[in-house]
């Protein structure tokens, strides 16, 4: 009976010692792997974040020397008195823009193997810049067909090398996550030979799972970027080069008095001055997606006349001869007007490149807020496609940008329209296409509307109480 008396906690005490022996080493086996498996998605995260630099890099530099080839014609065509000096100014601004968007990549890029040829780009931009800041029109122009040009070619070839090792550095760290996997598997099944299976059936395995799932959606959302940015630079270098098409050729068409006679004079700068705002508009939409994804842009509220917006951003389409009906109106809503007119500009190209030969709008206010409907009498949206239609790159396949701008018209004019604390919302009633952008009526004339709101109803009126 002693014997047995003293055997029993011998047992136990190994029992004891070999569960805590085992459960300290699957603890240190699976902390080994969490650690593993945040090593690797670090390296996956600085991987992206190098690609989106490049991509941002990429795209900046494509603004900037479309924009200084736009300021530079605007610049011979106002020696010729074909244009106004705010055509010029306007445009110099747009240049300056991206120009500040360079110098910001350049400051935070020092690490990347592009960053030499992005300076050494920039530094050529700022000369091109001087010039045309001092009036330098043929020195900047020279600078810009030579030293720019060049400066461009080797930049786009140092991002394009740089992208592929970011990419061959994401497939190989996948590769790398899933050896380490079959290590951690073949640690544990010679460890812990009688509890390996629990394990790895219980948590190695399922952690196993999780990890190689994750680098597989990790590196396909890389591969999309990738494709992505592919795509939008291809898309990007076609709708800038048929503006810039054309505002060389009929340029040059000036330059050389081929065109004779005041009316066919003021028919080619036209021309010209339509191309080179429609160019401006593309900016304008990069630019604005840029800093939406990036540092934001700045929403300066105050109460706007509508009137007012909406004459300056019909203006340059009915000098195109787009015909664009309206009523008057004196409704005042709190909105930031540049950033307002930027979102009309862009629902009226998008009504006369799809609408058919009538387009319009009409102003109406109810419940304090003021609808403005940009309206025209084309097919409309698809109806697979509606969900999508402010989406940024909103196309499918081979089928057609809906905006122009590499598909981010409508995505910014929803997107600044809601930072501005309204709402922008697509509708189809009988024939016509309506974009409707609603904003809060100004707080301070509230009072002065003692006769109720008009009891006439738009289409967009009529949706809505049919709706609600």
């Amino acid at each position: 009976m002693a014997k047995v008396a003293r055997f029993r906690p011998s047992s136990r005490k190994r029992t004891v010692a070999y569960a805590v022996g085992a459960a300290v080493l699957v603890l240190l086996l699976v902390a080994g792997l969490a650690f593993a498996n945040s090593i690797s998605v670090t390296r996956v995260t600085n991987n992206a974040r190098s690609l989106h630099w490049t991509n941002a890099a990429m795209g900046t530099s494509a603004l900037t020397r479309a924009g200084l080839v736009q300021a530079v014609t605007f610049a011979e065509l106002q020696e010729s008195a074909v244009v106004q000096p705010g055509d010029l100014q306007f445009a110099m601004s747009q240049v300056t823009s991206s120009f500040e968007e360079l110098e910001h990549l350049v400051a935070i890029g020092e690490s990347h193997d592009s960053h030499t040829s992005l300076a050494e780009f920039l530094s050529v931009v700022s000369l091109a810049v001087e010039q045309l800041q001092t009036g330098q029109v043929g020195a900047a122009k020279e600078a810009i067909t030579v030293q720019v040009e060049t400066a461009y070619i080797e930049l786009v070839d140092s991002l394009e090398t740089e992208q592929d090792t970011i990419q061959t550095a994401i497939e190989d760290n996948s590769e790398d996550g899933r050896a380490l996997n079959n290590w951690v598997v073949f640690i544990l099944t010679l460890a812990v030979p009688g509890s390996a299976v629990l394990v790895y059936f219980v948590i190695a395995r399922r952690q196993v799972r999780v990890f190689q799932e994750r680098n597989r959606l990790e590196l396909e959302a890389e591969r999309t970027i990738s494709r992505a940015k592919d795509a939008f630079i291809a898309g990007l270098s076609h709708e800038l080069r048929t503006p810039l098409t054309s505002i060389y050729g009929f340029a040059e068409i000036l330059t050389d008095g081929e065109v004779q006679g005041r009316e066919a004079t003021e028919e080619t700068a036209r021309i010209i001055a339509n191309e080179a705002a429609e160019m401006t508009r593309m900016v304008d939409d990069l630019l604005a997606a840029s800093r939406l994804e990036s540092t934001g842009i700045e929403i300066e509220l105050s109460a706007t006349d509508v009137g007012d917006v909406i004459e300056s951003a019909i203006l340059p389409f009915e000098r195109a001869g787009m015909k664009v009906s309206r009523d008057h109106t004196e409704a005042v809503v709190v909105t930031d007007s540049s950033r307002l007119r930027h979102v009309l500009i862009n629902l009226l190209s998008n009504a006369a490149r799809y609408g058919g030969p009538l387009a319009g709008i009409e102003v109406t206010e109810a419940d304090g807020m003021v609808d403005i409907e940009v309206w025209d009498d084309g097919p409309g949206v698809p109806e697979d496609r509606v969900a999508t239609l402010f989406d940024r790159f909103a196309h499918d396949g081979d089928a057609p940008l809906l905006m122009g701008s590499v598909g981010l018209g409508l995505a910014v004019a929803s997107r600044i329209t809601t930072l501005m604390g309204g709402k922008l919302k697509y509708l189809r009633s009988g024939a016509r296409t309506y974009f409707v952008v609603s904003l809060p009526v100004a707080a301070d004339l509230e009072d002065s509307h003692l006769d109720g709101p008009d009891e006439s109803m738009s289409a967009t009126s009529a949706i809505r109480a049919l709706t609600t």
